[in-house]
């Protein structure tokens, strides 16, 4: 435990609970483990800082992914980003999969495009409904249909090819 400080306590149950979701999201959106290092750390610092109250836990999750993917965008259209060239690290997304059949599916979704991808997360991933993700991503509902279906086809076609290339 870092103290006893009420407050403190609080925030280190807040990041247990929600310590995989927000890393999970931030890994499988940026693909280097230090850049989802970052944006953990600043999302938590972030909702110590503000000290906001939440009537629900689902109000103080959809809060927290919110800002996760907000975070992500920052880190994928910073200056510094676009001008380091960096490797991808897929493998730190799989200590979220529990079986192999779903590592694989996990390292297909994260090589989808980001457009893809981000949606593909919150709706199999995160367990969020159609329009709770288009309020994150401040998209209509109807982008955000369209991207998971063109995402569902890709990564059949995908896992497909993998199969048929003796993958699985």
């Amino acid at each position: 435990m870092l103290n006893n400080d009420p407050d403190i306590r609080e925030l280190e149950r807040i990041i247990n609970q929600y310590k995989k979701t927000v890393y999970g999201i931030a890994a499988a959106m940026l693909r280097n483990k230090s850049d989802a290092d970052d944006v953990f750390q600043e999302v938590f610092l972030l909702y110590y800082k503000k000290n906001i109250s939440f009537d629900t836990e689902a109000g103080r999750r959809a809060w927290l992914i919110r800002v996760t993917v907000n975070k992500c965008r920052q880190v994928n259209n910073s200056v510094w980003n676009t001008r380091v060239e960096k490797t991808d690290e897929l493998e730190i997304v799989h200590e979220f999969a529990f079986t192999n059949e779903e590592s694989e599916v996990f390292t297909a979704v994260s090589e989808l495009e980001q457009k893809y991808r981000v949606p593909v997360i919150l709706y199999y991933f995160q367990g969020l409904s159609v329009n709770e993700i288009a309020d994150i991503l401040g998209e209509r509902s109807n982008t955000v249909s369209v991207r998971l279906n063109r995402a569902r086809k890709l990564l059949k076609q995908r896992l497909e090819e993998d199969n048929e290339n003796g993958y699985f």
